[in-house]
């Protein structure tokens, strides 16, 4: 049953879900989703809104406008397949999501019912995350869109970059839900309760956790075109920059090493911020599961449960926890503490490949020490480090057929920074 209001801790997990009450408010008042939960039924489902199918609609007819049309561009428009991938994927696994949706309510409301006041803990770390997140998507949301120098190019995109980028919103509150629930979970080991009592919520606790594995792998599953796409375009801002940009330029005499304009340093700020908040919840998430499962290795009295005294003295054992784990449908792997999968590929059931969290958390740190090693290996060779401007004032002219008439996309005033690693040749 919900708790009353003076049991409230500060920022506890009911404020939590409380402030994904308030997001979810915000989406359907802007018609970013559909999915809707009924208070009777206690599920997750669709709410059709005919007002949310015309944004999807027209959103569909600025893209399509987009890319058959404006091939004059300012900012690279390529980056927006990666941001068309996802969304379509997720079009695609809206029954899944939904799923996943209603088994994580059906868990929250099962350990809130058992658990009486001991639910409700006080997690300020994961409510910051979560407001963090939210600040800097906003931030990160305004920028690409005022980078924009073109209204076109800002109302056809802005549909796009705001379904990618709430794809991350949602992702980054499954963990900060999950490691919020495994903060309730540990109460049942570190709070002063009988022995029977204990006992009792333990079996129920353990049976939530396996499922709690399942939401998790589910999770894994369903972002992992997401998190694809955002290896993806790390990368390309990057390699591009070092690779494709690099060459000699002849009417300078000087090699060139490494060419990035100031918007993509900016751009390639803001997903490293992005992504380092999302690594941070996620390892806060396995830190807190990992101190679950070792603490009921580490406490003994949780075993001291023996057969009844009419039983012959043979029986008269104590119940293992691993016994107790398997019955409540824990797999071995969940019964000790496992590295976490992050990205997770199935075909229907099947799972066909999977990447843990040490993988994709390696490749970022490399990244990162790789864009600080080459500009110090370069200038330590000789290379110069100088700062170009270039203002382009220019007009772009497309016809189509031969009876339509021109259209022109004229970009006046724009002053590109580019931050250029070369070395004189002559």
């Amino acid at each position: 049953m919900p708790l009353s209001a003076p049991l409230h801790k500060l920022l506890c997990v009911c404020h939590i879900v409380s402030f994904f009450g308030y997001q979810k408010k915000v989406c359907h008042l802007l018609c970013l989703h559909n999915v809707r939960y009924n208070v009777d039924s206690q599920k997750f489902g669709f709410g059709h809104q005919v007002l949310i199918y015309f944004v999807y609609f027209w959103s569909l007819l600025c893209l399509l406008f987009y890319f058959l049309f404006l091939d004059g561009f300012v900012i690279d428009r390529g980056s927006l397949y990666i941001y068309i991938l996802p969304c379509l994927y997720y079009i695609h696994l809206k029954k899944s999501l939904l799923r996943t949706l209603n088994e994580m309510a059906r868990v929250h409301r099962e350990l809130q019912s058992t658990m009486g006041t001991l639910f409700c803990v006080s997690v300020k770390r994961a409510f910051c995350c979560s407001l963090l997140i939210c600040i800097e998507l906003l931030l990160v949301i305004y920028w690409q869109i005022e980078s924009l120098k073109n209204d076109i190019q800002r109302w056809t995109v802005f549909t796009c970059l705001l379904g990618w980028h709430l794809q991350l919103l949602l992702l980054v509150n499954s963990y900060i839900w999950l490691h919020s629930i495994y903060v309730v979970m540990n109460q049942v080991l570190t709070a002063e309760l009988r022995i029977q009592q204990r006992w009792k919520m333990l079996r129920i606790v353990l049976k939530e956790h396996s499922r709690l594995a399942k939401i998790q792998r589910d999770v894994s599953h369903f972002f992992s075109v997401y998190i694809s796409s955002v290896v993806l375009l790390i990368s390309v801002i990057f390699y591009r920059s070092v690779i494709l940009e690099a060459g000699i330029e002849w009417e300078l005499s000087r090699l060139v090493l490494l060419r990035l304009e100031t918007w993509q340093i900016r751009y390639l700020a803001y997903i490293i911020l992005l992504i380092g908040t999302f690594l941070m919840v996620v390892w806060d998430y396995k830190s807190i599961r990992d101190t679950f499962l070792r603490g009921l290795w580490k406490t003994q009295e949780i075993c001291l449960r023996t057969w009844d005294s009419r039983n012959t003295q043979r029986c008269k054992q104590t119940q293992d926890i691993v016994d107790m784990m398997i019955l409540t449908g824990n797999a071995p792997r969940d019964m000790v503490c496992t590295k976490l999968v992050l990205w997770e590929l199935r075909i229907k059931e099947a799972t066909i490949f999977t990447l843990e969290t040490a993988f994709f958390m390696n490749y970022f740190l490399l990244l990162m020490i790789t864009v600080c090693l080459i500009p110090i290996v370069a200038i330590s060779n000789g290379f110069e480090i100088g700062f170009e401007e270039k203002l382009l004032n220019y007009t772009y002219c497309s016809k189509y057929s031969e009876g339509s008439e021109a259209m022109n996309l004229t970009i006046e005033n724009l002053t590109l920074g580019t931050y250029t690693l070369s070395h004189a040749l002559g």
